[in-house]
């Protein structure tokens, strides 16, 4: 077990590593030459930064000093160009997308296969396998389409091989299934007929690839239903314009079918009125639901091209202070769950490196004393 400060120091050296990576140097000179931007908001959605880091970033340059400041304003640096150049989902500036309705871009064929030649040196394409043999538990994260189903099927099939995953927690949301352009149910009724949220899909995934069974859903905000806006999520959030389902907390417990305890599918709240949950939040109510033992290693499981970005939001929500240790493990693009465009690769980039940035400055509250 290792104290807060000694944990900051070494996710800022992650950080350091993989934002220092000549990959991504290239990779973000590469799309600037390519892409026309028009240094769009660098923010994502309705993001606040602290008053010292907003200070840092008005202060004439060349007065930052401690390195993990220098590190801090290195990776917005590239967050601000990545942003500009990186972003399918947010492209017009106003409209809020899912990760399937995406723009996309007019690369030509040599560009494409750059970008992928980057991605990989990233961590974005090659799949993962766990670095132990034992894990006291598995986080399975939540997602769309056929996500669910294929890292539950992906941890069942660690498990088959060897890997004691420990207890099971398969992190879902009340995000709605898409309904529009790119209609989810024609593809999730395959295995989840009756969902209507990604929570649904989570269950779903847990009965068909583990064959658990169900127990009864409850909320762990003390609620009886999703009808209406939660009482204990209002007290430190705004109602205006977010659905009554987004600020509800709801866990299941999953058992085998001798009757044995093997884990939980959750269901968070979201933290970024009037947008659906994400990683983050899932994390966080993972945290507050099961209260870690500092030391404990953890297993997460997602799809390969979300690993940076997954790995980053784990260790800012439960080692940095929980002192959980996280391996984050995907499959590859030959699952067929994420297609390997240079747009979703980019995307996926940008996401990884506003998570890093926001782990910075959760370190960086620790090793400067900020508050």
């Amino acid at each position: 077990m290792t104290d807060e400060r000694t944990r900051a120091h070494s996710v800022v050296e992650e950080v350091q590593v993989w934002t220092g990576n000549a990959a991504m140097a290239a990779l973000v000179a590469l799309v600037e030459r390519v892409r026309p931007h028009d240094e769009k908001p660098w923010l994502q959605l309705n993001e606040q930064l602290p008053a010292w880091l907003i200070e840092l970033l008005t202060a004439p340059r060349g007065q930052a000093t401690d390195p993990i400041v220098q590190c801090l304003l290195s990776v917005i640096a590239i967050e601000k160009r990545a942003a500009d150049s990186f972003d399918f989902r947010g492209i017009d500036g106003s409209t809020y997308r899912e990760r399937s309705e995406a723009a996309s871009a007019d690369f030509d064929v040599a560009t494409r296969e750059r970008v992928l030649e980057y991605a990989v040196a990233l961590g974005l394409v090659e799949p993962t396998q766990p670095a132990g043999e034992s894990y006291d538990m598995t986080l399975v994260l939540g997602g769309g389409f056929r996500s669910p189903l294929l890292r539950t099927r992906y941890a069942a099939l660690l498990e088959q091989g060897g890997t004691d995953l420990g207890e099971i927690y398969l992190l879902g949301s009340p995000r709605f299934l898409l309904t529009s352009t790119l209609a989810e149910a024609p593809i999730t009724s395959s295995y989840a007929p009756n969902a209507s949220d990604e929570f649904d899909l989570m269950i779903a995934a847990a009965i068909e690839e583990f064959g658990f069974v169900a127990g009864p859903t409850v909320f762990e905000c003390r609620c009886t239903d999703a009808s209406t806006i939660c009482p204990h999520w209002l007290r430190t959030h705004s109602a205006d314009g977010v659905p009554p389902a987004y600020t509800h907390e709801r866990s299941l417990s999953l058992s085998s079918p001798a009757g044995r305890h093997r884990g939980s599918v959750i269901s968070a709240s979201t933290s970024r009125p009037p947008y659906r949950p994400d990683t983050s939040d899932t994390f966080a109510l993972w945290a507050r639901c099961a209260n870690p033992t500092p030391g404990g290693r953890a297993l997460v499981v997602t799809t390969q091209v979300f690993v940076p970005f997954q790995r980053f939001e784990g260790l800012r929500r439960l080692y940095l202070p929980h002192g959980l240790h996280v391996d984050a493990v995907g499959f590859g693009a030959d699952w067929g769950d994420r297609p390997l465009t240079a747009e979703y690769l980019l995307q996926e980039v940008l996401s990884a490196i506003r998570s890093a940035r926001r782990l910075l400055v959760d370190a960086a509250e620790i090793l400067l004393d900020h508050s």
